[in-house]
């Protein structure tokens, strides 16, 4: 099984997550202050693949070490950026963030 996690900026962490736990961090997002608003999910494969999200929905994307900025347009493609990102799809993820 591959490994992967996901922190807020607040501080909170899990690890071994599933769709659930992005559903809640979206839904906890649009809760918190600016200075807290923003989680990554992490999938380590070779390398360590990220997307993190801030609240007005301004993503960063790593893998392979490169980082790509990219502005969603809403909460349902960022959920489906990471829906993708734990199916280890980062192949589509380049696509559409490129």
């Amino acid at each position: 099984m591959t490994e992967n996690y996901i922190q807020y900026a607040g501080g909170y962490q899990k690890d071994n997550i599933d769709e659930r736990d992005i559903v809640q961090a979206i839904s906890d997002i649009q809760l918190v202050d600016d200075e807290h608003g923003a989680f990554w999910v992490s999938v380590i494969t070779d390398d360590e693949n990220v997307i993190e999200v801030n609240k007005d929905l301004s993503l960063f994307v790593i893998f392979e070490g490169q980082q790509t900025q990219y502005q969603a347009k809403d909460w349902n493609e960022v959920k489906e950026l990471y829906k993708l990102l734990l199916m280890e799809k980062f192949d589509v993820i380049a696509e559409i963030v490129k």
